[in-house]
């Protein structure tokens, strides 16, 4: 994924974000160890960056690192306060492995699933906005 030349970015820690014309959160994942600290000031950046209301959001997780259980937990339990529903990509073997893991350990509270492409994942958000 990359942004639009005439898209607002945000640098958040963890990934570059900026909103598409549907008001559709895009994020890019950097490869940075996650613990609940930085997981939480994540999340304290996207709400900001939103407004505090409620998005969905279109992630690209081919260079996230992998989360721990606390991580997992903290990520499960904050998702219905942020997000609607959520769309994720990954080129890569790794980034699929991931996500597919986090989805299959925990139910997840709101609405997530991996795309091998963005313009379904997007096709599937709409759905939700």
């Amino acid at each position: 994924m990359k942004a639009p030349i005439n898209a607002e970015i945000f640098e958040g820690e963890m990934a570059t974000f900026w909103f598409d014309e549907d008001d559709i959160l895009y994020a890019i994942g950097k490869n940075i160890p996650r613990n609940v600290s930085n997981q939480a000031a994540d999340f304290a950046f996207i709400k900001e960056i939103s407004g505090n209301k409620k998005i969905c959001m279109l992630s690209d997780a081919t260079s996230s690192s992998p989360q721990d259980r606390e991580v997992r937990d903290y990520i499960a339990a904050e998702m219905p306060n942020i997000f609607k529903a959520m769309a994720v990509v990954s080129t890569s073997v790794v980034g699929k492995f991931i996500v597919n893991l986090f989805l299959v350990i925990k139910k997840q509270p709101v609405p997530i699933k991996m795309f091998s492409n963005e313009s379904n994942a997007k096709e599937w958000l709409k759905n939700y906005l």
